[in-house]
């Protein structure tokens, strides 16, 4: 698998598992990554949390799901999604300068 495949699977993982509660969004700082796009990955994580008890998918209102659940969902079903929301998103805090 080409290297960009494995920084994509990498970042679909860490968004899905912030979005989870898996993965706690401040103990993610990857060494192999910029700092923008860490702080997108972040970002993207928390927009896709899903509020109240019961854990239903923001994209498509699937649900409800376990963590494991809905962490596989988001890693299987919107996996492309993702990278497009990551994208935008790190282009914008590039463009902020906020870090």
């Amino acid at each position: 698998m080409p290297r960009r495949g494995l920084f994509e699977r990498e970042i679909v993982r860490a968004v899905a598992g912030i979005a989870s509660g898996i993965l706690r969004p401040e103990s993610y700082e990857p060494a192999y990554l910029a700092a923008h796009v860490a702080e997108a990955v972040r970002r993207v994580g928390l927009q896709l949390r899903s509020a109240g008890e019961t854990i239903y998918c923001v994209l498509c209102r699937r649900g409800p799901f376990t963590r494991k659940g809905y962490y596989l969902h988001l890693s299987r079903v919107h996996y492309h999604e993702i990278l497009r929301l990551v994208w935008d998103e790190s282009e914008r805090v590039a463009r902020e300068g906020t870090l």
